[in-house]
């Protein structure tokens, strides 16, 4: 194990973060700044900016990227210990690559009226997407698969409402995970359309240099495509800076699912409390170095810390990547990097909830014990059939004998025989059961999941 590591994601949970880490590492972020010179370079070529290359140019090009390694990223950062300037760092180090093959008389033309922004954009951009589409996407939706197995185990488990905390009409286990399930998949398709914007137009967005050296260029139609080729979307109209709009727009909605799924691990919390979920226990596993009986939800409450962690942060990033003072400053640049940092939280907090998913069994004796004690919940339905029946002073009656009161079965039905109510209705009333006044929790369950 490293020693001085500050964070616990490079340290004792890092394989559970790897993906993310390896995405957003500073040898990923190089490596995707590679291509986008490399692609810019080939796109000037197909416009007959500069001189058309041969098949095997273009596969030598390809080749530099494919052959990027650890190696080759260190001659990178080796060149920044001079320059103290990244992009330029890569600029040099790819110029170095051309200048010993036949592509040598185009060396001029890498990084060719570009700036910093237009290469890194584009880069970030390619990461958010990558994670969207193949790390949070997936994830999510195994997060999902396994709350529709859980809710399927409870279909049949009535369950004590509670609202204001307090004891309310009947409904079912299932019904309750479906209920997060349809919201999480709600804001899922929301973040799965959301598109990544990128821009490529030079130090102030208005394509000065590029004009200059090739006006009879369409740089806005070159724009268009070369960004596009990246399965981003265009953004033409820009300072030297992407507007951060789109990454907002993709930060807030990550942060819609976490606060959908911070609700649900803090009332499956509640349920193990109640004993409504059962936790598996593991052998080799210690709950308390105190108290050795203890079995602990910790994964949910690592999932509840880690997401209220990278809420935080996406808020921040959120409202600070929007706003940048002129045509640009260097604010944004040393908060993007947090990116991946942000993210990983939230990837952690999935995978606890996965942990925690797959050691919950549903409790369905203990739910309908907690029924059991507590048949006033079925003082709404009383009032209304009373209502039905149109029986005078229907809410009042029923509250005077069940407002703040608790009671069994047989004290239920004793209180319906002191009910002055005719006697027909008497009888459709104490064969009323709370396990059994469910409503439609069933059919919604089922059409859900």
């Amino acid at each position: 194990m490293k020693q001085n590591l500050i964070c616990h994601l490079d340290d004792r949970n890092h394989k559970k973060i790897k993906d993310i880490a390896d995405l957003f590492s500073e040898f990923s972020l190089t490596k995707n700044r590679l291509l986008i010179e490399i692609r810019y370079l080939q796109k000037l070529s197909q416009y007959n900016v500069i001189r058309t290359f041969s098949a095997q140019e273009n596969k030598l090009l390809e080749n530099f990227y494919d052959d990027f390694n650890q190696t080759e990223f260190e001659k990178v950062k080796k060149i920044e210990e001079k320059t103290n300037h990244d992009i330029k760092s890569l600029e040099l180090y790819l110029r170095e690559k051309v200048t010993k093959t036949s592509l040598k008389d185009v060396e001029n033309f890498v990084h060719f009226c570009l700036s910093s922004e237009d290469i890194n954009n584009i880069a970030y951009g390619l990461m958010l997407k990558d994670n969207q589409e193949n790390y949070f996407i997936p994830r999510i939706n195994k997060i999902v698969d396994e709350l529709k197995k859980l809710s399927k185990k409870s279909l049949n488990s009535p369950m004590l409402s509670l609202t204001h905390g307090q004891p309310a009409s009947p409904t079912v286990f299932a019904k309750e995970i479906a209920v997060f399930i349809h919201r999480i998949n709600d804001e899922l398709h929301v973040f799965s359309k959301l598109p990544i914007q990128g821009k490529l137009n030079g130090s102030v967005g208005n394509y000065n240099a590029f004009v200059l050296n090739f006006p009879e260029t369409n740089w806005q139609r070159f724009t268009t495509e070369f960004v596009s080729d990246f399965g981003l979307e265009p953004n033409l109209y820009t300072t030297q800076i992407l507007p951060y709009d789109s990454w907002s727009r993709y930060f807030d909605s990550i942060k819609r699912i976490n606060n959908i799924l911070l609700d649900m691990v803090v009332d499956f919390w509640w349920y193990t409390s109640f004993f409504y979920l059962k936790l598996q226990v593991i052998d080799d596993e210690v709950g308390s170095s105190a108290m050795p009986h203890k079995v602990n939800p910790i994964d949910l409450e690592a999932a509840e810390g880690n997401l209220g962690y990278s809420n935080s942060t996406l808020e921040f990033l959120s409202s600070k990547l929007q706003k940048s003072r002129m045509q640009r400053d260097l604010s944004d640049s040393t908060v993007r990097r947090n990116v991946g940092l942000t993210l990983g939280y939230s990837y952690f907090a999935y995978d606890s909830i996965l942990r925690a998913l797959g050691r919950l069994e549903p409790n369905s004796e203990a739910m309908l014990q907690k029924l059991s004690v507590n048949w006033q919940v079925l003082a709404e339905a009383v009032q209304n059939v009373l209502r039905k029946e149109n029986i005078e002073g229907d809410y009042e009656l029923v509250k005077k004998i069940s407002r703040g009161k608790t009671f069994n079965s047989e004290e239920f039905k004793v209180l319906i025989d002191e009910m002055n109510i005719p006697e027909i209705i008497k009888d459709r009333l104490k064969k009323l059961k709370p396990e059994e006044y469910l409503g439609l929790a069933k059919e919604i369950t089922l059409r859900i999941i």
